[in-house]
């Protein structure tokens, strides 16, 4: 699109000092020929020269973290334990719950 407006304002440029003819004051047709062509060089420089806009990038937002927590409950356990003689007896013991988060 640039290029083509960019040749075709050349092409105006070349050829209007040929094709343009002078008129006298008094010659109410002049007025719209030069309007024709002053609206046209605008519309054809405007475009190629015009400043380009664009969009910004897009933005990736990173979701957020999700944290869960899992609670395990405490049990009992029996545990082999030797007595001061020796021999081997089974004991319980506690083993208290514990929480454990998660995030993912």
């Amino acid at each position: 699109m640039k290029k083509l407006a960019l040749v075709t304002v050349l092409l105006v440029g070349l050829l209007l000092p040929f094709t343009a003819q002078p008129a006298s004051a008094g010659n109410g047709g002049a007025f719209w020929g030069g309007f024709g062509a002053g609206t046209a060089t605008g519309l054809f420089v405007g475009t190629a020269l015009a400043p380009r806009y664009y969009a910004p990038a897009p933005v990736y937002v990173v979701p957020q973290t999700v944290c869960q927590d899992y609670v395990t409950q405490g049990y009992w356990r029996q545990v082999t334990v030797t007595d001061p003689s020796g021999a081997p007896m089974v004991q319980n013991q506690w083993v208290p719950g514990s929480v454990q988060r998660v995030c993912q």
